[in-house]
């Protein structure tokens, strides 16, 4: 990590090629925005660069504690063409297999080779039109990259294959919630709730809130004591016990399905 004192000492100066992504900062452990870029490392007097110490490439830098990883930038180069020319071969002697071209994908993603990653990506939906799994996995690439318009494309495409998938019903029940329709939405989580492969907490948490949303308490209830059933965890949660607090209010409920918390509950 670079080091001044009284502006004397090290610093990073430039930023080139930046990637930006959501992840789990390995400091921190907060989930934030993380950015890999390339840049120029210095050294400076009264925080003006005199002499250049190399190039550098930054690893993950935390938007909240701004730590990362670092390494020569030569370094990073030498192993970005040693996974791509991989990728490349593996692709090239599997060209009927979706998940090589999915680890190629990574790849290109991770070493921010995007304009190349949305060719493959494009390429791959198409080769792969028929495959669930492989559109569910473009669509969801697409959809880290911000790119709504392909990702609902390729999730399109899955669910008129197999539309009874529980990864349909994830996907048309979210979508429901989006339009502001949490019954819609009920009616494709409900298969979820039953499976132990695919039941995801979240999920019904949200769509109690959707319910609250919409002043529906009885519903928003059911479904926060499920919750509970479920994760008792979520009874010590500050924001979940505020929420159930509120349709229990609204319902003028005499008792809470909240468990005791403290002298007072």
């Amino acid at each position: 990590m670079p080091t001044t004192i009284n502006g004397i000492g090290t610093q990073y100066y430039g930023r080139k090629n930046p990637r930006v992504y959501g992840g789990i900062c390995d400091s921190c452990q907060r989930h934030v925005t993380l950015t890999d870029y390339e840049t120029g490392y210095y050294f400076v007097v009264l925080f003006i660069p005199v002499i250049p110490l190399g190039k550098k490439q930054i690893i993950g830098e935390c938007s909240v504690c701004r730590r990362h990883r670092v390494m020569p930038l030569k370094e990073w180069e030498r192993i970005r063409e040693e996974n791509l020319e991989s990728g490349l071969a593996n692709l090239a002697e599997n060209m009927d297999d979706p998940s090589k071209a999915l680890e190629l994908l990574q790849s290109m993603t991770v070493f921010n080779q995007m304009d190349e990653a949305m060719e493959l990506a494009a390429a791959t939906a198409k080769q792969h039109a028929k495959d669930f799994d492989t559109l569910i996995d473009i669509g969801s690439w697409y959809e880290r990259q911000g790119h709504t318009k392909l990702s609902d494309q390729c999730f399109d495409q899955a669910i008129q294959l197999d539309p009874q998938h529980p990864t349909s019903k994830r996907i048309q029940g979210v979508n429901a919630l989006q339009a502001g329709n949490p019954g819609e939405a009920a009616k494709s989580f409900e298969p979820l709730r039953k499976s132990a492969d695919f039941y995801d907490p979240s999920l019904f948490y949200m769509l109690a809130g959707a319910y609250q949303g919409k002043q529906m308490h009885e519903e928003a209830i059911a479904e926060y004591k499920d919750l509970l059933s479920r994760i008792p965890e979520f009874g010590k949660d500050k924001e979940f016990r505020k929420a159930v607090k509120k349709s229990e209010k609204a319902l003028g409920s005499p008792t809470s399905i909240l468990p005791k918390k403290g002298i007072f509950g």
